[in-house]
């Protein structure tokens, strides 16, 4: 019995990793490494994940075009690939 109390911290941490990586979401830096792929001209204001699920999530970008004051909006759907990837599979302009 002595040795259960031992192991069950281990457990505990071990459960939490497996939780917390399933959760694993698209980081900032490679949302803003996708998006200043396809366009490496532009200047981002503002990058942030918004609304997703399990392997799914909508980052939404303020940027700027070169010669231009005014801020552009867009969202960029990332799906997780089976190897851990995200791949963009969307974007859109948001309403307002």
């Amino acid at each position: 019995m002595k040795n259960h109390k031992k192991y069950t911290p281990l457990g505990v941490l071990i459960l939490l990793a497996v939780v917390f990586s399933s959760c694993a979401t698209v980081t900032e830096k490679t949302a803003r490494e996708r998006f200043l792929e396809e366009n490496p001209e532009y200047t981002i204001i503002y990058a942030g994940a918004g609304e997703g699920w399990d392997g799914v999530v909508n980052y939404h970008y303020e940027f700027k075009k070169p010669g231009d004051e005014m801020i552009y909006k867009e969202i960029w759907t990332f799906v997780q690939q089976d190897n851990g990837e995200w791949k963009v599979t969307g974007r859109w302009a948001p309403k307002e």
